[in-house]
């Protein structure tokens, strides 16, 4: 055998080696990317509530009301998770299923039996206020004034018939409107703490969301090619096994040959242990951050509040924490009655603010519309028989020094001259100064003076000077 001949199967043999190195970190650079994918794709999870009494609020703060508050155990769809603090759940499944939403009845809703079909206009749903329902009376409806927060828009009915399509639960009437209690659709959501949420097991899904298992693939062999290449001698055999790759170690591996220990799992009484404290742990924590703040603290907020200017702002905070002392069920039935009266008082103050902040506004507008009606009476008071209309002020300038002694006559809008009043010793003129006045007289035009000088017989004063203003 030539030394060319034994070459060529030892550089085929490299070259594939070569190859094969090659392709297995390509092809665990593309397990990764499809990792990746799937875990992005796969927004929406499964999750299951650690505490007993997890609230669930209307926002992604912890000054939005209460809608509900869920169980330990209660399985909730999460669909996104925002600021790594709060958790978006979808109002589905039968954690929500008595849960009811306010739908305002009116010209934009048609009723058809149990279903309610929005068919124009812009309509949303809005969150019910738990904290505004009577105490003690499960079965009293939320005040719709404070569960104003909406949750989803509407779909209205197109051309197709296609839109939203909503079960009517209940109905009721407040402060002259119409409301329809409906259930949730779908894509509804209100959120909770995400750190009282932990990941459900399959059994934990309810049964119409779960997936059906996928079939494992079959798995085909496929026979190796049989090759007609010479049988190598002895000494190519080492030369290929010497460059066949090894079995590559995982990271976990190599790090515990690192510190000269293998992975161990835990002890199951161990991990129990350590869950239960954990659960006790976050279950003892309180999930509104207003649990700490004391009837007295909140009463002594109120006097300090109500004796100063209005301000919404302090208001809205301060009924936020009466809301929450109202929520809890372990307060005295005393302490909740005076949140409840606390809550209204302020509601109602809240009101009234709002309703002098709109009178202040009108009050303005009539600042600006002040001339306009002015206008208009003085177009009303033109229409009599009178020589000239206006402002009757002095003049700077025909002073009764220099010059003969004149008074000026002006437009009460833009000031504009428009004529001038000679004064006689039959008529004083000297009270309808600075007011609006009509003159009887004769009017004519003096070349000398290049003026229009009104003589007057007699005036009348339209607007007297406490009215003026």
């Amino acid at each position: 055998m030539t030394p060319a001949t034994i070459h060529r199967p030892i550089r085929r043999v490299a070259s594939l080696a070569m190859l094969l190195l090659l392709a297995i970190p390509a092809a665990a650079q593309d397990g990764a990317e499809n990792a990746a994918a799937e875990s992005t794709e796969s927004a929406e999870s499964w999750k299951i509530s650690r505490s007993n009494n997890l609230v669930v609020r209307s926002g992604p703060t912890s000054n939005d009301y209460i809608v509900t508050k869920i169980k330990k155990g209660d399985p909730v769809l999460v669909s996104k998770i925002q600021d790594d603090k709060w958790a978006a759940v979808r109002l589905t499944g039968p954690t929500f299923a008595d849960l009811q939403l306010l739908l305002e009845l009116d010209d934009r809703i048609r009723v058809e039996g149990d279903i309610a079909t929005v068919i124009k206009g812009k309509v949303s749903l809005m969150a019910p206020n738990e904290s505004s329902r009577p105490s003690g009376e499960a079965d009293a409806h939320v005040d719709p004034d404070r569960s104003s927060k909406p949750l989803v828009r509407l779909i209205p009915e197109g051309p197709n018939g296609a839109g939203d399509r909503l079960k009517i639960t209940g109905r009721f009437q407040d402060g002259g409107r119409e409301w329809l209690l409906v259930s949730p659709p779908a894509r509804a959501e209100a959120w909770v703490y995400a750190t009282f949420l932990e990941a459900a097991k399959p059994e934990d899904i309810p049964v119409g969301a779960r997936s059906a298992p996928k079939a494992a693939p079959t798995k085909t062999t496929t026979p190796p090619a049989v090759t007609t290449e010479p049988k190598p001698d002895a000494a190519i055999a080492t030369a290929v096994i010497t460059i066949e790759p090894t079995p590559a170690e995982t990271t976990t591996q190599k790090a515990n040959k690192a510190v000269g220990t293998e992975a161990s799992e835990p002890e199951p009484a161990a991990t129990d242990d350590a869950q239960k404290k954990a659960d006790d742990a976050e279950t003892d924590t309180p999930v509104d951050p207003l649990a700490d703040v004391t009837i007295d603290e909140a009463e002594a907020a109120w006097e300090v509040v109500k004796k100063s200017p209005h301000d919404d702002a302090e208001l809205e905070a301060l009924q936020l924490v009466f809301v929450s002392i109202a929520a809890r069920e372990n307060a005295p039935a005393t302490e909740k009655r005076l949140a409840e009266l606390r809550i209204r008082q302020i509601e109602l103050r809240r009101e009234v603010q709002r309703r002098l902040t709109t009178l202040h506004k009108l009050e303005g507008r009539n600042e600006v519309d002040r001339d306009r009606i002015e206008n208009a009476k003085v177009a009303i008071i033109a229409r009599a028989d009178y020589t000239m209309v206006g402002r009757l002020n002095s003049s700077r300038v025909y002073d009764g020094k220099r010059l003969p002694l004149l008074y000026r006559l002006q437009d009460p809008v833009g000031g504009r001259t428009l004529g001038y009043v000679k004064p006689t010793k039959d008529v004083d003129l000297t009270p309808g100064l600075g007011r609006m006045v009509g003159i009887v007289g004769t009017k004519s035009y003096d070349a000398g003076y290049r003026l229009m000088i009104v003589t007057p017989r007699r005036f009348d004063i339209f607007i007297a000077e406490n009215n003026a203003e």
